[in-house]
């Protein structure tokens, strides 16, 4: 049975306002529920993937430059296979973690509790299943048991776990 408790009316999210929450700013407060960490986490992986889609669309535009002049077929292949492979990592990787930068800055993150089905070895990706849908975490910070339950505070693109709260007792 899935579990699913809107905190706002606005279309499932939540603002971490800490005015809210508590006394101290923002940063203060995420610092100490450890979620400073998985932030940075988050945005390092943002960074390096886009380093890398960035040499990667380097290295396509070299190959098509070395295919207009010697005309072989083996740039051809390479520019076929590339160019999917490419273009399929960044819209299903990149683009959803783009997205949520937007989320991450203005501390709006979706909720939602459940109990871990499944946890992956960790490499990438960082993932673990709760009640059916997958969830990408910072594997330093958190490490998810089978059988817990846990409340997550996620960004809704590429559903990784901002903050969380082991829960053993939540209500139905």
């Amino acid at each position: 049975m899935k579990r699913l408790k809107v905190i706002d009316d606005n279309y499932g999210m939540i603002s971490l306002n800490c005015r809210k929450i508590h006394n101290e700013n923002y940063y203060e407060f995420l610092k100490s529920k450890g979620c400073v960490w998985l932030m940075n986490y988050f945005y390092g992986t943002v960074f390096i993937e886009m380093i890398f889609g960035i040499f990667c669309i380097y290295k396509i535009v070299t190959v098509l430059k070395l295919f207009r002049t010697e005309r072989k077929k083996i740039y051809l292949i390479l520019i076929i296979i590339l160019v999917p492979v490419v273009g399929s990592l960044f819209y299903n990787i990149t683009l959803p973690k783009i997205k949520d930068i937007k989320y991450a800055l203005n501390e709006k993150l979706l909720v939602y509790e459940g109990t871990v089905q499944k946890t992956y070895m960790t490499g990438w990706p960082n993932s673990f299943i709760l009640d059916g849908k997958e969830y990408q975490y910072n594997p330093w910070k958190f490490k998810p048991i089978e059988k817990s339950r846990y409340k997550l505070y996620y960004l809704p693109s590429s559903k990784f776990v901002v903050r969380y709260e082991k829960n053993n007792n939540f209500s139905d």
